[in-house]
């Protein structure tokens, strides 16, 4: 009996701590559109993304905001991975799998933000760009606008014989990709913009759609998409809330009318008995005269 009521404190402390925890957890991001999961369940508008937590595309490309720099989006295309960490006043975007577009108008109260691959570590301070982890081992990246500083992460350099990571000065239509066994590639001048793929399935990379140069610089067909599809949702959610309220009066007033009748019926029959029990009794007629 001792042990078991010596337990009761352990879990006590154990749920405490669990709920201290979860209380003091901090949203860095936010699901905005699309189909997927956050830690494996199903994802909807509006869901808040905490630290460390897979943040996975299903069908249809997704868009997230930054919860402290709420201008700026990423987009994922379908099947890729994210995870949001902060470190000190940075946050760091972690692709596990699969390609991003961001879109980075205002990095909020982070003083840096970073998107970290397999192999490559990219310092972004206000641009619009396509990273794709290409294999387990193989990243690139394609800016679309603005500057980046791109290079190996810390313990890929060390491994392959760097004793710190070199790092370089990307521009705007440029790209360059990076792995954990080669290092940095030389720098390519892109002919095209870079767009984020609507398919998992897909036969070309983010390099191969960025040097083929049968595509424009105006054209974001991601955007396009998410804006579309964000509106017809719009027109849906919208419409399906005013035949909810349609739905909810019909029924308010069908349960109106009945209430009002049972009570009608109830007044009336609680009058005729009141009429029947208070009419005076006749009694029995007298009998003929003698």
């Amino acid at each position: 009996m001792s042990m078991r009521f010596m337990s009761i404190p352990v879990a006590v402390i154990a749920l405490l701590s669990i709920t201290t925890w979860i209380a003091a957890a901090e949203s860095l991001g936010v699901w905005q559109f699309g189909e997927g999961t956050i830690a494996t369940f199903p994802a909807k508008a509006g869901a808040e993304i905490f630290a460390d937590t897979p943040v996975t595309a299903g069908a249809s490309i997704i868009r997230l905001s930054l919860t402290k720099a709420p201008k700026s989006q990423l987009m994922l295309s379908p099947g890729s991975e994210i995870r949001l960490v902060e470190e000190g006043s940075s946050l760091v975007v972690h692709v596990d799998k699969g390609v991003i577009q961001g879109n980075i108008e205002d990095k909020g109260s982070y003083s840096d933000l970073h998107i970290i691959g397999a192999a490559i570590n990219i310092r972004i301070t206000g641009t619009l760009f396509v990273v794709e982890r290409v294999k387990a081992d193989t990243d690139y990246i394609a800016l679309v606008e603005g500057k980046v500083e791109v290079k190996l992460r810390k313990e890929v350099a060390l491994a392959l014989g760097k004793e710190e990571a070199d790092g370089l000065d990307l521009a705007a239509r440029q790209g360059i990709g990076g792995s954990i066994t080669g290092g940095l590639t030389k720098v390519d001048e892109l002919n095209s913009r870079p767009q984020l793929p609507a398919t998992a399935a897909r036969g070309t990379s983010v390099r191969d759609d960025a040097m083929d140069g049968s595509g424009d610089w105006s054209t974001d067909s991601a955007l396009d998409i998410t804006s579309d599809e964000i509106m017809q949702q719009a027109l849906v959610d919208n419409l399906a809330t005013e035949i909810a309220d349609q739905i909810s009066q019909q029924i308010t007033d069908d349960i109106t009318t009945q209430v009002t009748n049972e009570v009608v019926q109830e007044i009336i029959g609680g009058s005729q008995i009141i009429r029947s029990s208070t009419e005076p009794e006749l009694g029995t007629p007298p009998g003929p005269p003698n």
